[in-house]
């Protein structure tokens, strides 16, 4: 019996290595891109982020559509939002927003950072408290290290992007509790482009 005890923790203990590695990996490659090809990072990171969970063979049932989980989505962004602009006290100056950004936030951030993040580390990590917290920090980890460690950013602006630990709980709980991407991804979205209406923090 305690010899499989033992086992059960060993292998456990594999199971978190892996997501990790690949966490390492992907944050590592990214921060490359920022100082070697810096014009290509946005798109090669959204293919980076997207496909490790594929590459790992990790079933991403949070895809499947789900109207609810947009709905949920929505709700939440005009809760957690409407605090936010209260919060900074700055107005929503919906011209610093264009289409080109409206895509590049979508498809090429939201989209595949939440597959990355809540639909492989998340459901590898785990979908409780723990997990969501863990989670979350390897997401603000990852924004300062990718944007810091890795150019483009400097003094606030790093200390500001570890500010994304809090947003991602948001989604992380979302996530847990609803078992769809779609509403983190609206959220995560929706997050983005009021930040960068309002000039950010």
């Amino acid at each position: 019996m305690e010899n499989q005890t033992s086992i059960d923790k060993n292998k456990s203990r594999l199971e978190l290595l892996s997501p990790i590695g690949v966490y390492v990996f992907v944050v590592c490659a990214i921060t490359a891109l920022r100082r070697f090809l810096p014009g290509f990072v946005i798109p090669l990171s959204a293919v980076l982020l997207f496909s490790a969970p594929f590459v790992m063979r990790t079933n991403l049932k949070g895809l499947r559509p789900n109207l609810d989980g947009v709905i949920l989505g929505i709700a939440v962004s005009v809760v957690v939002l409407s605090l936010y602009v209260i919060i900074v006290g700055k107005p929503l100056q919906l011209g610093r927003v264009s289409y080109s950004l409206i895509v590049l936030e979508l498809f090429l951030v939201a989209l595949p950072e939440e597959v990355f993040f809540r639909g492989y580390l998340q459901e590898k990590i785990g979908n409780d408290l723990w997990g969501i917290l863990a989670v979350s920090l390897l997401f603000a980890v990852g924004h300062f290290v990718t944007g810091c460690v890795g150019g483009g950013l400097s003094g606030s602006g790093c200390a500001k992007t570890l500010l994304t630990f809090f947003p991602s709980i948001v989604m992380g709980y979302m996530y847990a509790t609803s078992g769809t991407l779609w509403g983190n991804i609206v959220f995560h979205f929706l997050s983005n482009i009021v930040y960068e209406a309002t000039g950010g923090l």
